[in-house]
């Protein structure tokens, strides 16, 4: 069994103080370790500018073969800087003409040639260079500590002179009571000393070799001393904040903070058992915290009646927006969504037009208050006609006046047909009861267009009703059969359109701050064209792709074609993409959007991908996974014609929106609309607090765009 670990005050606030805890621990060590490497960086610095300077004076006394101006300053390094030991090894034994007159009694003698320079055989022999230069060649017997003994001859204007030379090649000098051969014998003693190796060279080549060894011992006592007095401080500092902490939990959280939390969480109790009434009897801790309570009363007052109104304003606004008024059926707004359903889920079934054509002379002939009264009997008489005949999924809704319009789900054509009999004898009835002198209503049906829009669906209807309006029945009924062939033809076309890449890409629809009028977003808007070279509808084509299972694969061609219009093109604002349903449920195209955004990083924070509020509500998980998704890439994700019918307002702060755009019903002539008002600023407050942009739908009314502004909307489109 796995137990979750609570967070409670206490624990929090001990994790704080570890956390301090820790952050002065990270200070103290970040400190040590500066100061550390700064009295390091110190000693190499002070070495190495004493050493630099004498080694540069010494290269000039090394080709002069000075023997004691070289012992001079290895002494004097030795005893005025960090360097224990130094020790000189020739690599070549390099000596000049003045180098030879300098080690001999005839140093006056420096425009006398030289002759014959020969040293005993047991050292070596020299061999003559160019420019006055020799170089010693030793023998195996020959000692490096031994100074060596060159002879030669002077010579000058027929006067001989034989001289005799002694020159060093090798020197080693240590500080008193140092012998550098104890290095190898104390491996104590070793870490406190450094050996370094310089090498001076001559003519491009070696020269000779400086050896010397770093006496480091200051540098660890300093950096002992240093760790000493930071964890003395470090261990004092935590002991005091130690000391501090438990100070301030006992005092303020614990006796104070905590306890009048609890005081808070059993008035909050109360105060709910007890329907929002405060009970002012109970004891407090202090005055600040019964005057918070008081006020927080008062509070809770004010949001009950904020609360209630607005549930008053959100049901007066829904039976505003999908209700009629005299008959309590809902109205052609709907009508509408009910058929967006039927366009998304594919249903079956058939649809219904029809209207009271006699109403307008009987109201003349016997006034509004019958007219009424007919209008709702005969809504009562279609409705009984749905119950007696079973169709569980049948509904009418009334537009406007005289004209209504019926949705049969999943019926037959037979059935259709018998409902359209019974309903003709029950209306030719009531037209008798209320003195109709003509047939007091006509209708027609037509079988759901799964592709078509309802633009379309609307005008068939009207063709179906003037049909049943010009024949001896009541109604007329279009048979399933004579819409098949439409459906191949449509299916047909999409596929080609898709394969053949038949389509262009316009980009419009822009959506403007109110704030500074700028654009924020363009929408990427699909041309297509059937084989014809004719345009088609945008609605029937998505329609027909996700019925022949391709609007994945026309989803995949617009992003693609929108990621090369951002790349080659240079703008602030972003491109919106409509997705279908289908793309959204398909693993394997978000896969592919993964892949595409991982080499297109930049491209993505320019795309907003779009899905309207009802076909979200349809399956709110998968649009919830999707819109995690897009913000893994950089995308956005837009909410597009959002109505309380899809989603309630306090449901949009779990969809992670970064845009949502209000329904066209609630933003326009909003600017003498009361209700419409506490609707958006209740929405507004929302994306306030989930840092959401609220945006306007089709808003053109300079009033409305004012009202819009005042109220707090982020963003207007007026197309």
């Amino acid at each position: 069994m796995k137990y979750k670990i609570k967070f409670t005050l206490g624990i929090k606030f001990a994790l704080s103080a570890l956390f301090f805890l820790l952050l002065v621990t990270t200070v103290f060590v970040y400190n040590y370790f500066s100061y550390k490497a700064a009295i390091k960086s110190e000693f190499d610095e002070r070495v190495k500018y004493s050493t630099e300077v004498v080694f540069e004076e010494l290269t000039q006394s090394l080709l002069n073969s000075s023997h004691e101006s070289i012992r001079s300053m290895l002494s004097s390094v030795v005893k005025t800087t960090e360097i224990s030991s130094i020790k000189l090894s020739y690599k070549r034994f390099l000596f000049s003409k003045e180098t030879l007159l300098r080690n001999s009694n005839y140093q006056q003698n420096s425009d006398w040639g030289i002759n014959d320079v020969v040293t005993d055989a047991k050292n070596g022999n020299v061999t003559a260079l160019d420019n006055n230069m020799y170089e010693f060649l030793s023998a195996k017997s020959f000692n490096p500590q031994e100074p060596v003994v060159f002879k030669f001859f002077l010579y000058k204007n027929e006067i001989l002179i034989n001289a005799v030379s002694k020159i060093y090649f090798g020197y080693e000098v240590s500080k008193k009571d140092f012998n550098p051969d104890s290095l190898d014998k104390n491996e104590t003693v070793i870490d406190s000393f450094l050996v370094e190796k310089k090498n001076i060279s001559l003519l491009n080549k070696p020269f000779v070799e400086l050896q010397y060894i770093i006496d480091q011992s200051t540098v660890k006592e300093k950096t002992a001393f240093l760790l000493r007095t930071y964890l003395i401080y470090y261990f004092l500092t935590v002991l005091l904040l130690g000391v501090i902490f438990i100070g301030i939990y006992i005092i303020f959280i614990k006796k104070m903070l905590l306890n009048s939390i609890k005081y808070f969480k059993d008035s909050m109790a109360e105060t709910l058992n007890n329907n929002f009434v405060f009970n002012d009897k109970k004891e407090v801790i202090n005055e600040d915290i019964d005057e918070a309570f008081r006020l927080l009363g008062n509070i809770t007052k004010k949001y009950i009646i904020v609360l209630n109104e607005l549930n008053i304003n959100k049901n007066i606004l829904e039976r505003k927006i999908f209700t009629d008024d005299l008959t309590g059926l809902p109205n052609q707004k709907v009508f509408e969504l009910d058929l967006k359903n039927m366009f998304i889920v594919g249903s079956d079934g058939f649809v219904g037009t029809i209207k009271l054509e006699s109403l307008g002379d009987f109201t003349k002939k016997f006034g509004s208050a019958l007219a009424n009264h007919f209008i709702e009997e005969f809504a009562n008489v279609v409705q009984n006609k749905f119950y007696e005949l079973d169709l569980q999924e049948a509904t009418l809704y009334r537009f406007f006046g005289s004209e209504f319009a019926m949705i049969l789900k999943n019926e037959s054509e037979e059935k259709i047909l018998e409902f359209s009999r019974n309903l003709a004898e029950e209306l030719q009835e009531m037209g008798m009861r209320y003195e109709v002198e003509n047939k007091s209503a006509y209708f027609g049906f037509i079988p759901f267009d799964k592709y078509g829009t309802i633009e379309s669906i609307l005008h068939s209807l009207s063709d179906a009703y003037n049909i049943a309006k010009n024949s001896e029945n009541y109604y007329y009924v279009v048979s399933p059969s004579e819409v098949l062939d439409k459906f191949s033809i449509i299916e047909q076309n999409v596929r080609e359109i898709i394969e053949n890449n038949s389509f262009e890409i316009e980009y419009g629809f822009e959506t403007r701050s109110i704030e500074n009028d700028e654009i924020i977003m363009l929408e990427a808007i699909p041309v297509l064209y059937d084989k014809n070279k004719e345009k088609f509808a945008i609605g029937v084509f998505i329609s027909a792709a996700e019925k022949i299972k391709l609007a994945v694969s026309f989803d995949k061609k617009i992003i693609e074609s929108v990621v090369d219009y951002i790349k080659a093109n240079n703008f602030k604002y972003s491109i919106v993409i409509n997705l279908s349903m289908l793309s959204l449920k398909d693993n394997e195209f978000l896969t592919w959007l993964h892949s595409l955004f991982l080499f297109n990083e930049n491209i993505s924070k320019k795309i907003i991908f779009s899905m309207t509020s009802y076909n979200a509500s349809t399956d709110v998980e998968v649009f919830k996974n999707f819109a995690h998704e897009v913000h893994r890439f950089g995308a956005k994700i837009i909410l597009k014609r959002f109505s309380i019918n899809d989603f309630a307002i306090e449901q949009l702060g779990e969809l992670h929106l970064d845009y949502l755009r209000i329904n066209k019903d609630y933003t326009t002539n909003i600017f003498n609309d009361r209700d419409k008002k506490h609707f958006l600023r209740t929405v507004v407050n929302l994306g306030q607090s989930h840092e959401i942009v609220i945006i306007g739908d089709t808003i053109r009314d300079e009033r409305d765009i004012a009202a819009c502004a005042s109220i707090g909307l982020d963003a207007i489109s007026n197309y």
